[in-house]
């Protein structure tokens, strides 16, 4: 099944309502069966939103789309969909001569020093993307390692430029996006630097009329290697930690930046109510004891039950 990029994007938007039967493309049908928060289904509809606006998409296996250009049908990349045991979305996506590796990853050359990393780590302070691992509950909070999706050439001998991202995203709406952009595939003389990009995104947020992040920080490189040898010498496995000490390498043009309460356009109603915050209990004043109830009193002149004295209105004053 085709459907253009925009028809696709509609559709996952609308995924966590409740679209009509028939109405949902192959996307929106795997977005559906990954049971996405709201706060991650905007962030994949924003990293979506990067693919060229009349690309053609294609179902390929579970969760996996091609990308055909529009005119020639002529492949152009593809993206994959994945969601973690513990509710995390994965979404690697490559552009140009180049597919995804599923079976293993790559780490990137990128460290942080101490100052951009206590700037990150105070920006996503309190989002799950910082949380503690449960399993090691004794460490600290730390940014998940710097891996990509490995690649495989459809074509070794072509020098068109090739573009990778994976994005991860936590229930709360918070994660990153790494993406990669090298202008040629085979090695030369003096290589072009890789374009390498890190966005840190802090968790959803909405007062039901707004949604926004706190804070989203982003961090661009060069590095001085190919494309070939990024992808030789950061191998790792796909699952498990990676061991592999990549050398320094050059860094140009390194720079942060930060944004704060940063605001997400163009929500749909349906979301935008999903989330509002819930509203708050409303507070009752406890009732204070009750009074005792006064001992009837018999009225002397007259019978058992009957008042001492009549309501003024109905006296016989007349």
């Amino acid at each position: 099944m085709r459907k253009t990029l925009i028809g696709i994007l509609w559709c996952a938007a609308m995924a966590l309502s409740a679209p009509a039967p028939g109405a949902i493309s192959a996307v929106g049908q795997a977005v559906q069966r990954l049971h996405l928060s709201p706060q991650q289904l905007l962030s994949l509809r924003d990293v979506l939103g990067g693919i060229e606006r009349g690309a053609q998409v294609e179902a390929s296996g579970v969760d996996l789309f091609i990308l055909r250009d529009p005119g020639s049908m002529a492949y152009a990349g593809e993206f994959s969909l994945n969601v973690g045991e513990d509710g995390t979305l994965t979404v690697d996506r490559v552009s140009g001569p180049a597919t995804l590796d599923a079976s293993q990853s790559v780490l990137l050359p990128i460290r942080l020093n101490p100052k951009s990393r206590a700037q990150v780590t105070a920006a996503l302070a309190g989002s799950q993307v910082m949380a503690t691992d449960p399993a090691n509950p004794q460490d600290l909070p730390a940014l998940p390692e710097e891996r990509i999706a490995a690649l495989k050439f459809t074509d070794a001998k072509a020098a068109a430029p090739v573009a990778e991202t994976r994005a991860v995203f936590f229930r709360d709406g918070s994660g990153m996006v790494r993406t990669f952009r090298a202008p040629q595939t085979t090695a030369a003389t003096t290589p072009a630097p890789l374009r390498i990009s890190d966005r840190y995104f802090s968790a959803v947020k909405s007062d039901g009329m707004h949604v926004w992040r706190d804070n989203v920080v982003e961090i661009d490189s060069d590095v001085a290697m190919t494309l070939t040898d990024l992808l030789a010498r950061g191998a790792c496995p796909l699952n498990g930690p990676c061991n592999v000490h990549t050398p320094a390498v050059s860094l140009r043009g390194f720079h942060l930046i930060r944004w704060q309460h940063q605001l997400i356009a163009a929500v749909p109603p349906s979301l935008l109510a999903q989330l509002a915050p819930a509203p708050a209990p409303q507070t009752t004043v406890p009732a204070g004891p009750a009074k005792p109830a006064e001992a009837p009193t018999a009225s002397p002149a007259g019978s058992a039950g009957t008042p001492a004295t009549a309501p003024a209105e109905n006296s016989d004053g007349h």
